[in-house]
């Protein structure tokens, strides 16, 4: 308890920063996504169809969850598993990871920028805070990737070459509430 409190504090004095710099990073990840479109489309399509061929049951469900491990080492990647039905109890479900288009640059970028700033205001960051930062920053995206994502879910339904039939494509961490993306289940 007591080391939440010191890091809630430590966040405290900086907050205002963080945010002005989450609205920008939004808008360079939003650009980012705008630039490698077709790419990021067909990346995401291509690994949506390697889960369906790959998975031995009918697919009902495709959750995408941030890959909390690759946000620790800064590859910034979405785990996408499909399931069956029996959804987490499933013992087979077939899993792919494909890396989050742009988020590397901007929380790297940003985070400098922040310690940059807080120096110049002789606010000193240790460096193994600085990787906690990045990881922390780097979740402040959650809502952005999920408006992305949606957009992107909402064109793989319209796509003719891909029949989705009732799967449901979620987001969400893993293992907890998911949200259904591209507007209503399969």
């Amino acid at each position: 308890m007591e080391q939440h409190k010191k890091a809630s504090q430590f966040y405290i004095s900086f907050d205002e920063e963080l945010h002005e710099l989450l609205a920008q990073g939004v808008e360079e990840l939003e650009m980012q996504w705008k630039t490698y479109n077709e790419e990021i489309e067909k990346d995401f399509t291509l690994t949506i169809k390697t889960l369906i061929c790959k998975k031995r049951t009918e697919v009902k469900h495709i959750i995408i969850s941030p890959l909390c491990a690759s946000f620790i080492t800064g590859e910034y990647e979405f785990l996408l598993v499909a399931y069956d039905e029996n959804i987490y109890l499933d013992m087979n479900e077939e899993y792919e990871s494909i890396k989050i288009p742009g988020l590397e640059k901007v929380v790297k970028d940003d985070i400098k920028r922040l310690v940059k700033e807080l120096e110049n205001k002789d606010i000193e960051i240790e460096e193994y805070k600085i990787a906690q930062l990045e990881f922390d920053y780097a979740f402040m995206y959650f809502d952005t990737l999920r408006n992305l994502l949606n957009e992107l879910v909402i064109k793989l339904k319209q796509n003719r070459d891909l029949e989705l039939g009732n799967i449901d494509i979620s987001f969400g961490l893993y293992m907890e509430k998911s949200q259904i993306l591209g507007g209503k289940r399969g």
